[in-house]
């Protein structure tokens, strides 16, 4: 048996041998043109200036780098995803932040915590090189200064023409824009404009106050047109989402029979809990009924108080939506204060999806789009209830 496997082996060597020439000549081969193609770059690279040699390879440099940063990151996804026994194909940035919280915990500020993302994320971003070795410029816009600026100016200029003509041809057959698919303040909301600083940062070019202005402007322009939704995706590249609280619960606005848009939000305050549907356009109409008594149908004289009156008229106030929207409340549990409380916060909920940024900012302001948590302490033992204590006797 040993002699069978000696003999084996020794003709695989022999074929090896035998193919040793055919692979040395197709290295040879490789390695040959490769090194033509070497002397051919550095040929076109003598009749450059020196700072276009610099800056090419500056940039070849710089991707060098960043491939060889985005490797080391592949194999760390790689080794955590076998730690956390997770799938490396299927592994996102989510994935890699909840491992790495799971494996580090700490109380250190955001910033200051160990993370893991990819190294075009962390590391600036540069432009591609703008023009090739013989000097010949890439991009279409080079010679506006300002090319991948100047380029989206004229890609929105594109996008208003062509959904114009679109709205025009439509509107002579009689037919009109999708009323859940038009960009109004509600389906803007929770999101602004990006920033002087943050559309330099997209650019990597340098953009003046008045350049940033009329983009913004070009930008209102488009969202103002009724079928400005054919072109959402290329509108929101442009606005940046605000995360707070508030935007997670942003309630996206419904349409009935009648064309007319509502939305229904739910409220809470100590242990009553309020259902709220608030309807636009409307007369100011507001119903209220009990969930216990349905066939009690109330308006505002529900509350005896005035102060449960004014709590519930404040975010309409507020809004400058009083008398413009419909109110349909239920409510259930607790008293009147706290009914009164929930119901504002359910209404104030339900009209945040009407209004536009600057009434939303006010409204955080004044705490309407903020629950109040607190409930009502439990007794305590010796005592009367949770704070007070029974009178001290000497004797």
């Amino acid at each position: 048996m040993a002699l069978t496997g000696m003999a084996t082996s020794s003709s695989a060597l022999f074929r090896s041998l035998a193919r040793g020439p055919l692979l040395l000549r197709q290295l040879s081969l490789g390695s040959s043109l490769a090194n033509k193609e070497v002397v051919a770059m550095k040929e076109k690279e003598r009749g450059m200036s020196s700072a276009m040699k610099m800056y090419l390879q500056r940039k070849r440099e710089h991707d060098l780098f960043i491939s060889k940063e985005r490797a080391e990151f592949e194999v760390g996804k790689q080794h955590l995803a076998a730690m956390m026994g997770l799938d490396a194909a299927n592994l996102d940035q989510q994935d890699i932040d909840r491992s790495i919280e799971y494996l580090f915990p700490s109380g250190l500020a955001p910033e200051a915590r160990p993370s893991m993302r990819p190294p075009e994320e962390v590391f600036p971003r540069q432009k591609d090189a703008e023009f090739d070795v013989e000097g010949r410029p890439f991009h279409p816009f080079f010679y506006t200064l300002k090319p991948h600026f100047q380029e989206s100016v004229y890609r929105m200029r594109e996008h208003l023409e062509a959904v114009t003509i679109f709205g025009d041809r439509l509107r002579r057959q009689g037919k009109g824009p999708d009323p859940e698919q038009v960009l109004n303040a509600g389906k803007m909301a929770g999101s602004r404009w990006a920033t002087q600083e943050e559309v330099a940062k997209r650019c990597l070019e340098k953009v003046t106050a008045q350049e940033h202005a009329d983009f913004v402007a070009l930008l209102e322009r488009l969202v103002s047109l009724p079928f400005s939704y054919r072109v959402k995706e290329e509108i929101f590249a442009w606005r940046v989402r605000e995360g707070t609280a508030a935007e997670e619960l942003f309630v996206e606005p419904q349409f009935d029979e009648s064309g007319r848009a509502f939305v229904e939000v739910e409220g809470r305050r100590k242990t009553a809990k309020a259902k709220v549907k608030v309807t636009k356009p409307g007369t100011g109409k507001l119903t209220i009924k009990h969930r216990d008594f349905p066939h009690i149908i109330s308006d505002i004289t529900y509350f005896f108080g005035l102060k449960e009156r004014h709590v519930l008229l404040y975010p309409l106030q507020v809004t400058k939506m009083l008398g413009l929207v419909d109110i349909e409340a239920e409510v259930v549990g607790s008293g009147p204060s706290a009914q009164a409380g929930a119901i504002r916060y359910a209404l104030s909920m339900g009209l945040r999806s009407f209004v536009d940024k600057e009434t939303i900012d006010d409204m955080k302001l004044l705490g309407l789009l903020t629950a109040d948590i607190r409930v009502r302490e439990r007794k305590w033992y010796g005592r009367v209830k949770a704070r007070k204590a029974y009178t001290w006797k000497r004797r």
